[in-house]
Formats: C-alpha cells, sequence, structure tokens
C-alpha cells in the first residue's frame, strides 16, 4: 500500500527518522552502467574529502560498474556498505541469475545504499517488502507494479535500519554526509558540506590540517582562537608569545590547552599548517622553491627541505617534480 506522506526527521531535515546502525567505513559500489558510474564517483569523493579533513584514510572503497562486473563477482561481507548507482532515466532490471546473486549480495552487506534506479535492485531482489524507502517520481508507477508493498516517503533521501536510499545522484551526495556525520561527528560534516560547495556557513575548509586539529580541539576556546591566528598568519611565522598576546592569554596556558587537546606544542602545529601550505604552492602553482619557503614562514629552503621532508618523507623539489611540471620543475 502506497501511502503519501510526509515523514520528518527529528535530527536532519530531508533524511527520514535516521536509524543508523549497521555502518562500516569500507565501501563497495556497484553502478548500473558506465553512463550511471558518475554517482559513484561523487559518494566517493565524499568518503575522500572525510580522509582528507579527518588526516587519516580511514573510509576504503572498491569501484566497478556492471559493464565490467556482476553480483556474482562482488566479494560483499559484512564488513560492507554496498552502494548501487543508479540513474534518473532507465530501471535497473535484474535476470533471473543477477537476482539469486543479488539476493546474497545484499543480504552479506551490512548496509545497503540505493541511488536513484537502484531501488529495483533490492525489489526485483525480493528484500525490499516491508523498509520505507525514497523513491524518484520517474518510478513510482514502476516500482508500484513491481509489487512494492511498504510506503514511500515525501524526502530526496532516507534511512532505515539497514538501508539507505537516495532519489538520484545528487541526493546521493547528502546521503553519504549522512552516514559520515553518524561515524564522525557533526562537525565534519559541516566541513564537509563546505568543502564540497553545499553550504554557505562559515567553515573555514583552506586548510585540512586546521579542519583536523579543530576538531580534535572539541571546540575549546583557547585552541580554536589560536588555529585560527595560525592560519591568518602563515607568512609571518609569530611566536607563541605573539600568539597569546593577540589572544590576551599567558604562553603557558597556550601551550598547556594545545598539549591537552592537541597532544603538541603550539609551534608543532603551526609548522604543520605552514607546512600543508608550501605542498600546496608546490603542486597548485609554478613559485620557485625559495619564494614557497618565505610564503610558509621558512627563512630559507634548507629548513624547508629539512621539515618538509620530515613530514612527507621527500624533499620539496621531488614533489614539485611528481605534481607539477612547470617552469620550475626542474
Amino acid at each position: 500500500m502506497y501511502l503519501n506522506r510526509k515523514i520528518n526527521s527529528p535530527k536532519y531535515a530531508g533524511s527520514g527518522p535516521l536509524a543508523l546502525h549497521n555502518l562500516t567505513r569500507e565501501f563497495l559500489f556497484l553502478s548500473q552502467n558506465a553512463r550511471t558510474r558518475h554517482a559513484a564517483e561523487s559518494c566517493i569523493d565524499v568518503l575522500r574529502a572525510a580522509n582528507a579533513l579527518l588526516g587519516y584514510d580511514c573510509y576504503s572503497w572498491q569501484n566497478t560498474d556492471a559493464s565490467h562486473s556482476t553480483f556474482q563477482d562482488m566479494k560483499c561481507s559484512s564488513s560492507h556498505t554496498l552502494v548501487l548507482s543508479g540513474g534518473i532515466f532507465e530501471p535497473w532490471v535484474l535476470d533471473a541469475a543477477e537476482r539469486t546473486a543479488a539476493r546474497e549480495c545484499l543480504r552479506n552487506a551490512a548496509r545497503v545504499c540505493t541511488i536513484g534506479s537502484a531501488v529495483f535492485v533490492p525489489l526485483n531482489a525480493g528484500i525490499l517488502k516491508t523498509q520505507k524507502v525514497a523513491v524518484h517520481s520517474q518510478f513510482r508507477k514502476a516500482v508500484l507494479e513491481n509489487g512494492y508493498v511498504s510506503d514511500f516517503v515525501e524526502e530526496t533521501r532516507y534511512h532505515s535500519s539497514s538501508l539507505s536510499s537516495a532519489i538520484s545522484p545528487a541526493a546521493a551526495i547528502e546521503m553519504m554526509i549522512d552516514i559520515v556525520r553518524e561515524l564522525d561527528g557533526e562537525f565534519i560534516a559541516n566541513a564537509l558540506r563546505a568543502q564540497l560547495g553545499l553550504s554557505n556557513e562559515n567553515l573555514d575548509v583552506r586548510s585540512r590540517e586546521h579542519c583536523h586539529f579543530k576538531r580534535l580541539a572539541e571546540g575549546h576556546p583557547v585552541v580554536g582562537e589560536a588555529l585560527d591566528i595560525m592560519l591568518d598568519h602563515l607568512e609571518d611565522t609569530l611566536t607563541v608569545g605573539q600568539i597569546a598576546e593577540i589572544m590576551c592569554v599567558s604562553p603557558r596556558r597556550l601551550e598547556r590547552s594545545f598539549g591537552e587537546k592537541l597532544n603538541q606544542s603550539p609551534l608543532q602545529v603551526y609548522r604543520s599548517l605552514r607546512l600543508e601550505q608550501a605542498e600546496q604552492l608546490l603542486k597548485q602553482t609554478d613559485l620557485p622553491i625559495s619564494e614557497i619557503s618565505i610564503a610558509c614562514g621558512f627563512s630559507n629552503v634548507t629548513l624547508l627541505s629539512k621539515w618538509y621532508t620530515q613530514k612527507f618523507g621527500m624533499q620539496p623539489s621531488i614533489a614539485r617534480k611528481s605534481a607539477y611540471r612547470g617552469k620550475c620543475a626542474a
């Protein structure tokens, strides 16, 4: 029976009631065809950005489409979130052999996410009979004709106990952010939305390191303000005393706060921010390395090379050659 009613989320606008219990950080993506693979790539961008903001590769993924792989080829287990990527123009139809393999694959997964026409996969596999789901208007009649007996929701995305659904590739990005939010918190979710251009909120995402340290600071006012000052003065190389003076706190309090929240000294954190800036300039500009050194608060190339090699495992000149083939590459 189809119930045309709106279900409001108590937690996230437009997401449906959150029941995100079976969550993993390992994702398997299977697209309906090559034309719908862009939806999977957009979702992977969310995971890639989350890894960058968190400061380590906690999310992993494999990506293929039905023209290269089938459900019989999928090695899906309870450690995986299975994301089925469809479009908004044609249903994802399975033959008898595929239905059997799909049923096993979907039942093995810790969680299944459907995008657009991928809603037909669990439906055809016979495991979508009682769960609410978000369905694109293009497919509602077809879904009903295929014997769907639960109710749709008037939302662009929806999460039930073991199934997440998004009506389209665009809605899938927000669906993925919902999952990251449940695993890594509101701060990272908001940073993701800003990083991906989905929000106009005043959240500074100029620096992945800055965002990572802000998250670790957990709203600590002293650490948070100091991080903002450091980011705004990467070229100036302020001393701990100067930063503390700007903030009207004692250097000792600043040192203690950083040790408690970040387990690093202010100078170590400041240097990490400046080295990240150096990495970006090396890879994205043709500025001479000597100018990059000054722009990032290092008095000379030798000093930059020392700390850059310690952090990234290669000299700045090698990083430049591997990432940017400009006039200063040699």
